[in-house]
């Protein structure tokens, strides 16, 4: 069984991975399995395509063979999403990017694209990212319960506490010291591959960011592209804000 975790960029999916791998571990069901290009999943598939055990794999991007495998009831997924103004922000910050730079790609395009993909696929578990860290205890019962693992609830606490923004600074830090980093997609950018933590991978993690970030005008542009979506997801538009306060 492949159990992908694979949310919005900059959305928590990591946080997720983590969590998820704790559990399968916990269980003694499975292991995590390292981060691959998307291209290289139909490698990891025939590699691992003896071993019964379940496998953790993070991944941000739906191909056609990950989606085979829901469809031949041979995966399950994990998915968490966020407001897409704080996923721009975040974005901007981890990659040293400006808003016209970014916005003027297909980054965001992207990943509404692959929102879609991942959730209309069967078994997926969505999470909302300002849920998620809002009550990290609940997302560990969540997720256990959507992959059929019955633990305490004692266990759900520790492992959510094993996971807390500074635990996780501690992580980032503990790996550059001993060493054990890969280079990543981007060149010069270097992660943990046992728990998927960029060097850079950690700001503040704040809701509601983008407010102190964005301009007003760099916000309508992004709501201009994305209202319908930030609505039905129960996010405020800004534009609405400043209608209403008039």
């Amino acid at each position: 069984m492949w159990i992908f975790c694979c949310g919005m960029q900059r959305s928590g999916s990591t946080l997720q991975f983590q969590l998820t791998a704790r559990l399968v571990e916990v269980a003694g069901w499975g292991r995590r399995v390292e981060w691959a290009k998307p291209e290289r999943f139909g490698k990891l598939r025939r590699q691992f395509a003896n071993d019964p055990c379940w496998k953790v794999f993070k991944i941000h991007v739906c191909t056609d063979q990950m989606a085979k495998e829901f469809q031949r009831g041979n995966a399950m997924g994990v998915y968490t999403f966020r407001d897409l103004r704080d996923v721009i922000v975040s974005t901007m910050r981890k990659y040293e990017l400006s808003f016209d730079k970014l916005m003027g790609g297909n980054f965001l395009d992207n990943c509404l694209e692959q929102y879609r993909r991942w959730t209309a696929l069967p078994r997926v578990l969505t999470s909302k990212y300002e849920d998620m860290i809002a009550n990290l205890p609940r997302e560990v019962e969540r997720i256990a319960g959507h992959l059929g693992v019955a633990l305490s609830a004692e266990t759900y606490q520790q492992i959510a506490a094993e996971h807390t923004l500074a635990q996780q600074k501690e992580r980032i830090e503990a790996s550059i010291k001993k060493g054990e980093l890969r280079e990543g997609v981007v060149k010069g950018m270097f992660y943990d591959p046992n728990t998927n933590l960029h060097t850079n991978h950690i700001h503040e993690g704040a809701v509601g960011g983008w407010k102190e970030v964005l301009s007003p005008g760099q916000a309508q542009c992004l709501e201009d592209k994305t209202a319908d979506w930030l609505v039905a997801h129960g996010y405020e538009l800004a534009g609405e804000k400043e209608t209403a306060s008039k």
